[in-house]
């Protein structure tokens, strides 16, 4: 049985920018019934039914994940103007023959995320200074350091969210590679957090910037071997880890 749920987390922003009523129906109708194309070949070719919901994710084009006896797939909008060549992409890419699918994929992502993807905010938009740290002069320094050469990454503070109760991890680094965009968690901007240890931070979402992820059986694998190897040429790697071990009660407290 065909599971098809069609969802805008906002609109298109080819949609949006027309401002006549009727053609913006048109084009929604034309693009349920491309998703609707989509999911009934996705459901044909993998044997099992398929949930298809389509977004306007700045950051994820495409995730998918087993969900209540389905497979649920979220795809970026953009996908529906696609060929048929990146539909056997993305089939391939689920049936876990992906080595190449997912190689078609990125490269359509990257030809057309400039026209459908809303760009972030410009370096000078977001806030790198930090009252004690500034991420800014952190990646260039680790871009100098450790990259050879400048960087072409955005970095910022993230949003200070207080910690949930009992709560025993923090993500205390992101990176938005559709966006070019590093965050850090605002715990980290306090006069007792070593600079080492922002800079460790900071050089592990670098690497993700550097080094993207690789598909293996089907799934994205971002921590590869390759990837840990690098991690640990950082310099005050052992002893950012060490310092994390003693320390991470303090950082789950916020202060």
């Amino acid at each position: 049985m065909l599971q098809l749920s069609f969802e805008f987390a906002g609109e298109s922003p080819t949609i949006a920018e027309r401002g006549v009523t009727d053609r913006r129906q048109d084009d929604l109708d034309q693009a349920y019934a491309r998703a609707s194309d989509w999911s009934r070949a996705l459901a044909k070719r993998l044997g099992r039914p398929i949930r298809l919901i389509v977004t306007d994710n700045r950051s994820t084009m495409l995730v998918a994940r087993p969900k209540g006896g389905r497979l649920e797939l979220r795809l970026h909008h953009m996908f529906l103007t696609a060929d048929e060549n990146i539909l056997d992409a993305v089939g391939d890419y689920l049936s876990d023959n992906a080595s190449q699918a997912a190689a078609t994929i990125d490269q359509f992502v990257e030809e057309h995320r400039s026209r459908f993807v809303a760009p972030g905010p410009p370096q000078e938009a977001l806030r790198s200074e930090g009252r004690y740290h500034d991420l800014r002069a952190i990646a260039d320094d680790l871009a100098s350091r450790h990259f050879g050469a400048g960087v072409d990454v955005r970095i910022t503070w993230g949003k200070r969210v207080q910690p949930k109760r009992r709560q025993r991890s923090l993500q205390l680094g992101s990176y938005l590679p559709e966006e070019r965009l590093i965050r850090i968690h605002p715990v980290l901007d306090q006069a007792w957090v070593p600079q080492f240890f922002v800079e460790a931070v900071v050089f592990h979402e670098m690497l993700h910037h550097d080094m993207p992820a690789v598909v293996h059986n089907g799934r994205r694998r971002y921590h590869t071997r390759a990837f840990r190897k690098r991690e640990r040429s950082f310099e005050y790697h052992s002893a950012a880890q060490t310092w994390e071990k003693e320390n991470l009660w303090r950082l789950l407290r916020g202060k």
